[in-house]
């Protein structure tokens, strides 16, 4: 009778990697052993063999809390990616189709921009479960790190680093004012006249504040920006009420915000709106047919 090799008996298994990935993700063996449903001394006795096996640490204890080594962090998106396709496969054995069931994780920052995309999405994926949170650009790409979200919606002047992704638009970063401010029938106001205004912008974590104060420091102007608000929306309403005049991407002002597009006299304050997922997503089945939705008309 042939002998199995030594090798053999000590595969990487799938059981290893969710587990290793629900302590990372949750942050501790008990949360992750409630999460699988299994003892929290099996969740440790799975990570201690993938340590023993590679020789390496791939977990760090600090106080009650658990994170991943630096060994254990760059392999993170690919450990989730198969986990993921997994799934995938999973759910096509059990439903003989792609797609029956499953869910998709999605951060947008701008609802004027992603909202129509996600609802063509779940027009022609009734089965797809949505989880859908709006959050400033910088949010979004910690939950990328963190592995909480699939697709995300983000401005900036690139694809993030670590990521794949479509552009969706490319607009001017304006500033937005009532139809009846001294500025709104003008085609464009230099940085001075900007630096005189009081603003209203969106949280330090925005895409486009970022791109819009490196643009005025280069100007060599501090704006005055008398409130940060989480959404367009506060901005839009906070504008009406003559609190002060918003800077937004030209992309997101429509008709019913009762506002007028002003540009600034600076031709890079261009804005990217991008669709990112992870390198290592691109292939798990729904990530795949969103993308695919996002030219449909």
């Amino acid at each position: 009778m042939e002998k199995t090799p030594a090798r053999a008996k000590s595969t990487l298994s799938l059981v290893q990697l969710r587990a290793l990935e629900a302590v990372v993700r949750t942050g501790s063996f008990s949360a992750a052993a409630k999460e699988i449903g299994v003892s929290q001394p099996s969740i440790s006795n799975h990570v201690q063999s993938l340590e023993s096996r590679f020789k390496t640490r791939l977990l760090a204890k600090s106080g009650y809390s658990v994170s991943a080594t630096p060994a254990l962090e760059g392999l993170l998106p690919r450990i989730r990616a198969v986990l993921a396709l997994v799934g995938d496969l999973e759910t096509e054995l059990t439903h003989q189709r792609t797609l029956a069931s499953g869910e998709l994780r999605i951060g947008y920052s701008t609802y004027q921009l992603a909202i129509p995309k996600i609802s063509t999405f779940m027009s022609s994926h009734p089965d797809i479960s949505i989880e859908a949170r709006a959050l400033a650009t910088q949010d979004i790409l910690h939950l990328f790190e963190d592995g909480e979200i699939d697709i995300g919606f983000v401005t900036g002047r690139e694809i993030p680093a670590g990521l794949d992704g479509e552009l969706l638009v490319k607009t001017r970063i304006v500033i937005a004012a009532p139809h009846d401010h001294p500025l709104a029938k003008k085609a464009t106001v230099s940085w001075d006249e900007v630096a005189t205004l009081h603003l209203l912008q969106r949280e330090g974590s925005s895409g486009t504040r970022k791109i819009f104060e490196a643009a005025a420091t280069i100007a060599g102007i501090r704006p005055h920006t008398v409130l940060a608000l989480g959404s367009w929306g506060s901005i839009a309403t906070l504008i009406r009420s003559g609190v002060g005049v918003g800077i937004a991407m030209e992309a997101e002002i429509t008709d019913r915000d009762g506002c007028v597009a002003i540009q600034i006299d600076d031709p890079s304050l261009v804005a990217n709106h991008y669709v990112v997922w992870q390198k290592d997503m691109s292939k798990v089945a729904a990530v795949e047919a969103f993308r695919k939705s996002l030219h449909d008309l």
